[in-house]
């Protein structure tokens, strides 16, 4: 079975960057929306999964900031334009029959990595959709990370497998890991090791492999004395930072594949929602502007149904009009014409 993961925040935070800002008349803003249905759209129809999770962080700390409170401090808030669109859009990945997951003390990163490792332990092919380079670390031979942006308002996505991390780093996926540890991430405010950059931590790592390796041999090491002195100085900053940039993979969520399998689409509302935010060229797209399928009728039902043949001329006859919508759900209206018998 195939799985797809989506990181909803991360996505949709693409979406909005890359997309020119839309809005409807009434001034909501439909550009993040529109990308996000966009790159949905896209990888759907690349990758065909049969299984599909949309994540989305919560706004409750997670065990990280229990860990460093410091934790993505000083981050930028979201703007007020694009924190409209997340819960919209939200609605939509649910209308389009897909399954929503949160889990409060985590990040939406720990559910991909969690629901990675399923797919993996059950035979299953697992695809992760990101906006974040954070996940390249969840890499692996049953595992690969879609890298989802919008370029020029167009949905773009860019395919990492171990030998793609290889050419691009010349680094294995799990020494990701240990490049975040020794060079922080300012994004999520993880510090490092003060003083080495990119540049010096893929040297140590393309040299010495592991941060275990460089602090276990780190009096040996062929490296100038002052960066020496920073990793020395910068130690319990790093293994901090190793354990902030590691993802986790054993949330407490349902792990079973086939729960995540994708679902009917909800048609009329989807359409209703499609329509109030004035993105009509999507209700034709999805086939959602064609008349709705009339369901089965069982014995039962078939006995219990009657047609009903009324001609009504004036106001009085409405309520029992009402009355039959009520007990039928459906009715047919036939006009009687002037002269008609």
């Amino acid at each position: 079975m195939k799985l797809m993961v989506l990181d909803g925040n991360s996505v949709i935070n693409r979406a909005y960057y890359g997309v020119r800002a839309l809005t409807t008349k009434d001034g909501f803003f439909t550009n993040a929306i529109y990308g996000f249905l966009n790159i949905l759209e896209k990888l759907r129809t690349e990758e065909q999964p049969d299984a599909l999770c949309v994540t989305f962080d919560l706004k409750a700390p997670t065990f990280r900031h229990r860990m460093y409170d410091a934790y993505k401090a000083g981050r930028r808030a979201m703007p007020d334009e694009l924190a409209q669109q997340m819960p919209v859009s939200r609605d939509f990945a649910a209308m389009l029959g897909l399954h929503i997951l949160s889990r409060e003390g985590y990040e939406a990163d720990d559910i991909l990595g969690t629901l990675a490792t399923a797919a993996q332990q059950q035979g299953g092919e697992g695809f992760i959709a990101t906006g974040d380079r954070d996940s390249l670390q969840l890499v692996d031979d049953h595992t690969t990370v879609l890298l989802a942006a919008t370029k020029m308002g167009r949905p773009d996505t860019t395919a990492y497998d171990p030998a793609a991390i290889r050419e691009k780093y010349d680094l294995e996926p799990s020494q990701l890991i240990d490049l975040k540890a020794l060079m922080g991430d300012t994004s999520d405010n993880i510090p490092g090791v003060p003083g080495i950059g990119e540049k010096t931590a893929l040297d140590l790592l393309h040299r010495f492999h592991s941060l275990d390796n460089i602090f276990h041999q780190l009096p040996e090491l062929d490296i100038r004395d002052n960066l020496r002195q920073k990793l020395l100085n910068g130690k319990q900053s790093a293994y901090l930072s190793r354990e902030l940039g590691t993802i986790c993979r054993t949330v407490p969520i349902e792990t079973s594949l086939d729960h995540y399998q994708i679902q009917a689409i909800q048609r009329e509302p989807l359409a209703l929602l499609l329509a109030r935010l004035e993105m009509f060229k999507y209700i034709d797209r999805l086939g959602l502007n064609a008349p709705l399928p009339t369901p089965a009728l069982d014995a039962t039902q078939s006995e219990s149904f009657s047609v009903q043949e009324s001609p009504i001329r004036d106001g009085e006859a409405w309520p029992d009009l009402l009355a039959f919508l009520q007990q039928n759900h459906r009715l047919d209206l036939l006009p009687e014409w002037e002269g008609s018998e």
